[in-house]
């Protein structure tokens, strides 16, 4: 699983995409109580973002599992294995690049003359 940082301070790429989420969420200025009262029934945009999220951290798990068993030998099948491996890079780096265009639409909204 890819991970930023070093030591105790290391956290998955994931948590980090998360965090800079939230903080640009909280960082808008939307009023937390006007937000509520507008809320439509059904789950929001960050719920389907957090749920995207922890599937890609499930396959980058089931990634290193399945890497983990055939070096230890308790999997003989590489072909599953690489498989399992090819499935966990593509859903990551869909992730990255959905992250690079969601930020990059902030950009240019944040630079847009009020």
């Amino acid at each position: 699983m890819t991970s930023i940082g070093t030591g105790n301070n290391r956290i998955s790429f994931g948590q980090q995409l998360l965090s800079e989420l939230r903080d640009m969420n909280q960082s808008s200025g939307l009023n937390e109580k006007a937000s509520q009262s507008k809320k439509p029934s059904g789950p929001s945009f960050m719920d389907h973002v957090e749920n995207s999220i922890k599937a890609v951290n499930d396959h980058q798990k089931l990634a290193d599992k399945a890497a983990t068993d055939l070096a230890t030998g308790k999997k003989q099948n590489i072909h599953e294995t690489m498989l399992t491996a090819s499935q966990a890079e593509i859903t990551f780096n869909l992730m990255v690049q959905m992250r690079n265009k969601a930020l990059e639409a902030y950009q240019e909204v944040m630079r847009m003359p009020v």
